[in-house]
């Protein structure tokens, strides 16, 4: 069950940037200064280039994420300053439209947000169908229906070094309701967390579908979704009021490279993105509706 978890986040692939105007070709070596750029993903099979992307598969726990999209990831490392503590409180946001952080001009620091199954570019969402984004309330709040891989998260420009920082904190609070859709009891509300980092992430050459990613881990057996490259990762659960949630990089474990390193939590000097996923065991699982917030997203210092 759990490669099948690892195989499916893995697919996570072509989601991740919104469209951006990173169009500059970028290194992707080991230290982030060989190679060139890609677009690599943490969710969705098909993935377009704005937010959320068309439907996808991702996955849960100990994937291989990835950032990426149609357009161009950086894999040069931008480091975050003790400047850029506060990553997102929402403040001032409204509507639908995801504010982002940092910049987006190549080999510097900066992202946003995305969910996923989502709209295809320029379709109103539906949350019968996909999860579903809206900021009037200052704080990023999030509905719709699981009725495949689903989840959200948070994509990075660059390859990014935030180990200035030992962690994340967030406020963060969710319900599951059931659909009467689908086999089976809904599952108890929680996400699974995962932090994507170059040494657990699959390199380009074994990539299923060809795309270019930030990674480092060649798979044992050759395929990406083998399970021999998974991205540390741990387990939230959610309660229907706000709670104050801090992961510190070494409370993230599970990461995966060949020839036998198991267990590990992320690179914060290489870091490519950070993913929420949904709980899900497939075809004909329960479907569910869910109501997610999250807010008050920074970096921890202690």
């Amino acid at each position: 069950m759990f490669l099948k978890m690892v195989g499916t986040i893995a697919r996570f692939s072509l989601l991740f940037l919104p469209v951006v105007a990173i169009a500059t070709a970028v290194n992707c070596g080991d230290s982030g200064n060989g190679g060139t750029a890609g677009t690599s993903g943490t969710a969705g099979a098909v993935g377009s280039a704005g937010r959320g992307g068309t439907t996808g598969t991702a996955g849960t726990s100990g994937g291989t994420a990835g950032t990426g999209g149609a357009a161009v990831k950086d894999c040069t490392v931008a480091v975050a300053t003790a400047t850029d503590v506060n990553i997102l409180d929402w403040t001032g946001a409204s509507g639908t439209t995801a504010p982002a952080f940092g910049g987006y001009m190549a080999g510097t620091y900066g992202g946003g947000t995305y969910e996923y199954p989502g709209p295809a570019q320029g379709s109103p969402c539906d949350p019968t169908m996909h999860l579903c984004p809206n900021f009037d309330g200052q704080n990023w709040h999030i509905t719709g229906r699981v009725h495949n891989y689903s989840g959200f998260g948070i994509y990075l420009t660059s390859k990014t070094d935030a180990s200035l920082f030992t962690g994340l904190s967030f406020d963060i609070q969710g319900t599951f309701t059931a659909t009467g859709a689908g086999d089976g009891g809904v599952a108890a509300a929680s996400v699974t967390m995962s932090v994507t980092d170059a040494p657990h992430e699959v390199d380009t050459a074994h990539t299923a579908d060809s795309r270019m990613t930030c990674g480092m881990c060649a798979p044992a057996n050759g395929s990406e979704y083998d399970g021999t490259c998974a991205t540390p990762f741990k387990v939230i659960n959610l309660t229907a009021t706000a709670t104050p949630t801090v992961v510190k990089w070494l409370d993230l474990t599970g990461g995966r490279r060949p020839p036998s390193f198991t267990g590990e939590s992320p690179n914060p000097m290489q870091l490519t993105a950070i993913a929420f996923s949904l709980p899900w065991t497939g075809t004909g699982a329960a479907e569910y509706n869910v109501d997610i917030t999250i807010d008050n997203l920074k970096y921890t210092t202690n």
